[in-house]
């Protein structure tokens, strides 16, 4: 069976859960194959975009979708041309990941229309809003984007795209697949994808790369011990849906003598000016390897998001027998157990987060093996590997009913 995975670039969270799952799949027996739209750091990767000509038109269709696109509601109306590309063709089943300024909604209509099984996996909420990546809560995509709070002036834009991406979908043998319950559901109450199946099968972790390297964490802090580092990562910190400002409102609860900040990601260094606490910022890292002895350089991993699907470094921390605090929103439930192998805080409550914090340092070792064995349990590679396989099974079978 030959499995093509798409996604636009070769970095990215996205792209890291895109890859994980090709390498499961391969795992599994099956030919998977990643191709993106321009190749940059994958080493793994084909790129569709190779040479200089077809690199100025892509770079053409990109800025006529900004031109369309208004702000935070992206409209992908110009794509490549990739239903031509061998890879393509060769495909038993595609499976779409972050597509955007990649694949246009004429695009996905080829790629159903030519009869392959296709599958979506929703690694944000995209696919069913009328353009905006996370819908910052306001809930309008249940009832057609109506009077979306993004756009200032032409506010039927959202609605539109909704219905092109309902008729985008009106062919072929097509499942979503969220990474977590929550975009699931979220998903199901979309007229985007009104009787369409959605499934959840969350992203695998890679454990050969993630792991406890250390023998032990150790569980004393305070005066007199080693201060304890609480990690917080994000691509941008200063997007605000990761909720780096919540984080720095909960270190307001602790005794700064006895903890310190590790940040990663891009930032612009006036970030950290009035914040009074001790911090280390190692940018951006883009080495799975390096990343890894970050995670294991921590005693806690903080996530403070406002909104997430399944974040990757929620279980690659938990691999690594890092515990988790959050805000009991989105997937984190799919992962973290409260008290169990992690914290879950009362939504935007930034004392309760603290008081995560605290928790974990106190109960480091019992919640870091605790960790490490969900991650095992539920998120390995293996296992999400054969669910793949076997929705992949299911879908090219006759008997597959993709409306429910």
């Amino acid at each position: 069976m030959k499995v093509l995975h798409i996604t636009t670039t070769d970095y990215g969270g996205a792209y890291r859960a895109a890859a994980n799952i090709s390498a499961a799949m391969g795992k599994q027996g099956m030919e998977s194959a990643l191709l993106v739209r321009e190749k940059k750091d994958g080493e793994n990767v084909v790129p569709a975009v190779t040479t200089r000509g077809s690199l100025f038109l892509s770079k053409t269709r990109n800025f006529l979708n900004l031109l369309v696109s208004r702000g935070s509601v992206v409209n992908d109306r110009f794509g490549c041309g990739i239903h031509r590309h061998p890879l393509v063709k060769e495909a038993d089943i595609i499976i779409l990941h972050w597509v955007n300024s990649f694949v246009s909604y004429k695009g996905v209509e080829r790629l159903l229309g030519s009869g392959k099984p296709v599958v979506w996996v929703m690694h944000d909420m995209w696919l069913f809003t009328g353009g905006c990546h996370y819908d910052g809560g306001c809930g309008k995509y249940g009832g057609g984007c109506l009077d979306c709070p993004l756009l200032k002036y032409g506010k039927g834009l959202a609605h539109r795209l909704q219905r092109r991406k309902r008729k985008m979908l009106s062919q072929g043998k097509f499942t979503a697949a969220g990474c977590s319950r929550w975009i699931t559901a979220c998903a199901k109450k979309s007229p985007v994808l009104e009787g369409k199946r959605c499934v959840t099968i969350p992203n695998p972790v890679d454990t050969d790369v993630y792991h406890r390297r250390k023998p032990e964490k150790e569980a004393s802090a305070g005066t007199g011990g080693e201060k304890k580092t609480i990690l917080f990562g994000a691509m941008s910190v200063a997007d605000t849906r990761k909720g780096f400002d919540l984080l720095i409102k909960a270190l307001g609860y602790l005794p700064k003598e006895q903890y310190i900040l590790s940040v990663v990601g891009e930032a612009d260094r006036n970030i950290f000016e009035d914040m009074k606490f001790e911090y280390r910022f190692y940018g951006r890292i883009d080495s799975p390897e390096r990343m890894a002895g970050v995670y294991n350089e921590a005693d806690v991993y903080v996530i403070p998001s406002r909104q997430e699907n399944l974040s990757n470094a929620v279980t690659e921390a938990m691999a690594c027998g890092v515990p988790v605090v959050a805000f009991d929103i989105g997937g984190m439930s799919d992962m973290i157990e409260h008290k169990k192998n992690g914290y879950l805080a009362k939504a935007f409550d930034c004392e309760e987060l603290a008081e995560g914090i605290r928790f974990c340092t106190e109960h480091l070792e019992t919640l870091s093996v605790a960790a490490e064995e969900t991650i095992a349990g539920q998120f390995s590679m293996s296992i999400i590997g054969k669910r793949y396989k076997q929705l992949c099974i299911d879908m090219l079978s006759k008997d597959y009913q993709e409306i429910v």
